[in-house]
């Protein structure tokens, strides 16, 4: 399967050096990556700004990496590449919010005075890849949200968003090294998944897309083997 898989946060610029951004760190998506890439899958990664880096080649051979910074470039490689493949697994972690305005230059800084910003929602990505989506094409959301509403606001997400499937996972997830999650499907009870590294729950979640993958395409052929690393 061609599989499109996004990865880190997003900056919104203020000005020419200041941003909004998040605490993402990219990790996971980019395991998600390489995993699909050792099941032999046509893999495509859009990377935001992160420190962790994706290997320059994998079992499954060199991964296909595009770069972003910004939710309106990460929107530009979504609309040129959404539609050559078969899924998504939205791994980004998009800003929310963003300025209205971005001041040429940089911002004088005034002590006798605060700084007011005004911020608008950015585009909400997965549900615009999920309207134009063709026949047989699935989508994998996140949702990272405090424990005690996790499950709720995860399967609130999934229906207003119009995905496929969605892992939820709380907000310690953000650059930790390991993870525990639930995995939520339309019309099925949350499935929790038991603690894991990053690179376990990866190989993990790939096969879940596998499974989307055949059910809609049941002449399609399994994945391949998984290569040796």
């Amino acid at each position: 399967m061609r599989v499109l898989i996004t990865a880190g946060p997003t900056r919104e610029p203020i000005d020419a050096v200041r941003f909004i951004s998040n605490r993402s760190s990219g990790r996971l998506g980019v395991d998600v990556a390489v995993a699909a890439m050792s099941r032999g899958h046509d893999t495509t990664l859009l990377l935001g700004p992160v420190s962790v880096q994706p290997p320059e080649s994998t079992p499954g051979g060199p991964l296909r990496i595009y770069r972003f910074e910004s939710s309106s470039e990460l929107k530009q490689l979504l609309e040129a590449h959404w539609n050559d493949h078969d899924g998504l697994i939205m791994a980004a972690a998009v800003c929310d919010y963003r300025p209205t305005t971005v001041t040429e230059g940089k911002l004088a800084r005034d002590p006798s005075r605060p700084l007011t910003l005004t911020l608008e929602p950015t585009p909400d990505l997965v549900r615009r890849c999920a309207a134009v989506r063709r026949p047989g094409q699935w989508i994998i959301g996140f949702a990272l949200e405090e424990r005690i509403t996790l499950e709720q606001r995860a399967d609130a997400k999934m229906r207003a968003k119009g995905v496929d499937a969605i892992v939820a996972n709380p907000l310690g997830t953000m650059e930790a090294t390991d993870i525990t999650a639930w995995w939520l499907e339309p019309d099925q009870p949350p499935r929790p998944c038991q603690r894991m590294s990053k690179r376990e729950f990866a190989r993990w979640l790939i096969e879940r897309a596998e499974q989307l993958h055949q059910a809609r395409h049941p002449a399609s052929p399994t994945a391949a083997p998984e290569a040796e690393s």
